[in-house]
C-alpha cells in the first residue's frame, strides 16, 4: 500500500545518497570543463565530492546503538563532520568555478544552460550540507539521550 505524499519521510540513509548525486553531477559538471583547468580546480572539486560521499558512507558504518561507547561515537562524528566540512568547502568551490566560467569560458550552449546547471549544482550541494548538519545534530540527541538512560 502507498503512503501519500504528505506523510511520506526521508529515509534514514538519504544523506548517502545525497552526496553520491551530488558526486554524480560534480563528475558530470566537471567533465564539462576546459582541461587547462584541471590542475587549477576540477582536480580539487573532485576530490571533495569524493571526500564527501566516502565519508558519509564511512560514518554510516558506525551504528548508533544504546550501548555505544564514547570512541564509536566519536568516530562517527568525525566522519561526519569531515563529509560537512568537505560540503560546505565544495559549495564554496562551485561559487568559485561560477565566477571562472562567468568571466570568458564558453563551455555551456546558452547562458540560460549555464545558470540552470550551477543552480542545479548547488542545489544538491546545499541539500547534502542540509542533510548531513541534521543528521549530526540528531545523532547528538540520540546519544545524550542513551547516556541519560
Amino acid at each position: 500500500m502507498s503512503v501519500p505524499k504528505s506523510r511520506r519521510k526521508d529515509a534514514s540513509a538519504q544523506f548517502i545518497a545525497d552526496a553520491r548525486e551530488l558526486r554524480i553531477k560534480t563528475m558530470r559538471m566537471m567533465k564539462r570543463m576546459p582541461s587547462s583547468y584541471r590542475y587549477i580546480f576540477t582536480n580539487d572539486i573532485l576530490k571533495l565530492a569524493a571526500d564527501i560521499y566516502v565519508n558519509c558512507i564511512r560514518g554510516n558504518a558506525v551504528f548508533m546503538h544504546k550501548a555505544m561507547l564514547p570512541k564509536d561515537y566519536e568516530l562517527r562524528r568525525y566522519y561526519l563532520m569531515q563529509a560537512y566540512t568537505s560540503c560546505d568547502a565544495l559549495n564554496a568551490e562551485i561559487s568559485f568555478c561560477y565566477s571562472v566560467i562567468m568571466e570568458g569560458e564558453n563551455v555551456f550552449k546558452t547562458s540560460k544552460d549555464r545558470d540552470n546547471r550551477f543552480e542545479a549544482w548547488t542545489d544538491i550541494g546545499m541539500r547534502t550540507k542540509d542533510r548531513i548538519r541534521s543528521l549530526l545534530k540528531s545523532d547528538r540527541e540520540r546519544y545524550n539521550t542513551y547516556q541519560k538512560s
